[in-house]
C-alpha cells in the first residue's frame, strides 16, 4: 500500500489517499484500488506536523496486517486423535 497525492488542476491543492496496487491478468496491465481516503494536505497538516510521513507508516502498518492476516497457517494432528 502507498500514498497517493493527486493535485487539483483548478484549485492546486493536493488530496491524500492510502491505494493499493495490483496486476490484472485478463488486462495484463496495473490498477490500484483506494483503501482510504484521507483528504486535502492543506487541512491535514493542522492535525499532523508531517502527514504524507504519518499517513505512509500507517499504510506500512495496513499492508503489514493485509499479509499477518491472508499468511497460511499450518498445523498437525497426532495419529492417535
Amino acid at each position: 500500500m502507498a500514498v497517493k497525492k493527486v493535485k487539483n488542476p483548478k484549485t492546486g491543492r493536493i488530496y491524500l489517499s492510502i491505494v493499493q496496487s495490483y496486476r490484472d491478468k485478463a488486462l495484463k496491465h496495473s490498477k490500484a484500488v483506494t483503501i482510504k481516503s484521507l483528504g486535502y494536505l492543506d487541512d491535514l497538516e493542522k492535525e499532523y506536523d508531517d502527514p504524507i510521513s504519518f499517513f505512509t507508516a500507517e499504510a506500512k502498518r495496513m499492508d503489514e496486517q493485509r499479509l499477518k492476516d491472508n499468511a497460511d497457517y499450518t498445523f498437525s494432528i497426532a495419529k492417535n486423535a
